[in-house]
């Protein structure tokens, strides 16, 4: 299946997606482009080449300031937050589901965040799991518990170096 990942436009069909998660379906359908064209988060949209309207999967990016360092050598004790980049969503549509898209969607999103390192810095790739579910999914690809905050949700954090790793075993 070839499929495009593109920024969303008034172009994509986003009311007949559905992943099975209500919250995930409603957010594209009513926020994801409004926030995209107000440059408050990015929406990544994957459509197959054949049908370039109909939205298959999408991601969710937005700018994140790491207040509590990471449990890492590297960050520990630094007196001001550091810059890295939220993946605030990812979703499948439940038809497309068991065909690696969400692994598509998620390396298009360690790509991006490469590229906002190259340009402003960036110490990695955030993602809070829905459900402990997902986590074996973040795993496979390098993410880390990060050092659980105040309020002790999980966090999973990809550093800035295994993105760059990721990307160059593509190219």
């Amino acid at each position: 299946m070839s499929v495009i990942i593109e920024e969303i436009t008034r172009q994509h069909n986003r009311k007949t997606f559905d992943c099975g998660v209500d919250e995930l379906n409603q957010f594209l359908r009513h926020q994801a482009r409004q926030k995209t064209a107000k440059q408050i988060s990015k929406t990544y949209v994957a459509c197959k080449a054949a049908e370039a309207t109909n939205i298959i999967g999408y991601h969710t990016l937005t700018g994140y300031s790491v207040i509590t360092p990471p449990a890492h050598k590297n960050y520990k004790k630094y007196p001001h937050p550091l810059n890295a980049v939220k993946l605030a969503r990812l979703a499948v549509a439940s038809s497309n589901q068991k065909q690696r898209l969400g692994e598509k969607l998620l390396i298009d999103a360690i790509y991006r965040t490469v590229l906002v390192a190259e340009q402003i810095s960036a110490i990695g790739l955030y993602v809070d799991p829905m459900t402990h579910e997902v986590i074996p999914f973040y795993q496979q690809y390098g993410f880390l518990t990060a050092e659980p905050g105040n309020d002790s949700h999980l966090e999973m954090w990809l550093p800035i170096k295994t993105c760059i790793q990721v990307v160059s075993s593509l190219l």
